[in-house]
């Protein structure tokens, strides 16, 4: 895990608990264990992925020199993406206990987002741009056919969390706020991206020792904050359904990937790249239900 101003959702959780703790010996108009549940729809801001290896290879495709060779010129690569995610499922399991207006909850959630993948920019690792051979020159006839895909962001959530109910404002309706802090376990799934080069101007001609593939699964752990609003209804005693909202911030997403094909693994077997992801945020609206125990 990453420390980052997500760090700062501590204070609120801490202060928020300790408040409830005092508010339980002040009386017990509402007390004791319950049980929940939510399902609903999730929504995923766009996420930048930036990614960087020390390739040093100068490929037939690219026109700077010397050709197809390591140079000492070139310090490695870096590229970007853009992440656009369709809306997904979420789903949330909790138990908790009420101190009057406040509950203290543990809570287990998880979202899931389809992934569109956009390709943003290529460049050296130092930030000088690649060259690109001139469009009339005969020379340079490679051309280089790359693929990349991303299928799917997965989020796994582990959170405390705080609420305070407004138990006064309607006889059967509870409207309630509330504060989270947890770890996310995220998965980052069929990551994919290919390279092939060919010599247009002599299709015999091999390059294949210029190809590259990486297939992966990425995961990381990351810290995570949340804040809540909602409201439940009161159907018994013991049942309350309710609507709640959820948005949630969490640190950046990273890993180090290793390559299935690579010319620099003529050099290097182990060869490898870095890949960060901009911390997601996510907005949620689920359809809840809770289940109170007595005392």
């Amino acid at each position: 895990m990453k420390f980052s101003a997500a760090w700062l959702w501590v204070a609120g959780v801490i202060v928020m608990s300790f408040a409830a703790s005092g508010e339980a010996g002040a009386g017990q108009e509402r007390a004791g264990w319950y049980v929940g549940g939510g399902i609903g729809v999730n929504w995923t801001s766009q996420i930048d992925q930036e990614g960087w290896n020390r390739d040093t290879y100068c490929y037939p495709d690219s026109g700077c020199e010397p050709e197809g060779r390591p140079s000492p010129d070139i310090p490695g690569y870096r590229w970007m993406y853009n992440l656009d995610l369709d809306a997904g499922a979420a789903f949330e399991i909790s138990v908790g206990r009420m101190f009057n207006n406040w509950r203290v909850e543990f809570s287990a959630a998880q979202r899931n987002n389809a992934i569109q993948q956009q390709f943003k920019s290529i460049a050296y690792l130092d930030g000088r741009p690649t060259p690109s051979p001139a469009d009339n020159s005969p020379r340079h006839t490679v051309t280089s056919n790359s693929m990349a895909r991303i299928d799917d962001l997965t989020t796994r959530t582990l959170s405390v969390n705080a609420y305070y109910d407004f138990t006064d404002v309607f006889e059967r309706i509870t409207p309630y706020v509330g504060v989270g802090l947890g770890v996310a376990f995220v998965e980052i799934s069929g990551l994919h991206f290919s390279t092939r080069y060919e010599d247009t101007a002599n299709p015999a001609r091999d390059l294949s020792e210029f190809n590259s593939s990486q297939n992966a699964d990425l995961s990381d752990t990351v810290l995570a904050g949340n804040i809540y609003a909602g409201t439940d209804y009161s159907l018994t005693d013991q049942t309350l359904l309710g609507v709640k909202l959820t948005y949630s911030i969490m640190d950046d997403i990273e890993h180090t990937g290793s390559y299935t094909m690579h010319a620099m693994h003529q050099r290097d077997p182990a060869f490898s790249n870095q890949t960060t992801f901009s911390g997601p945020r996510q907005f949620s609206v689920m359809f809840t239900a809770k289940y109170l125990f007595g005392d």
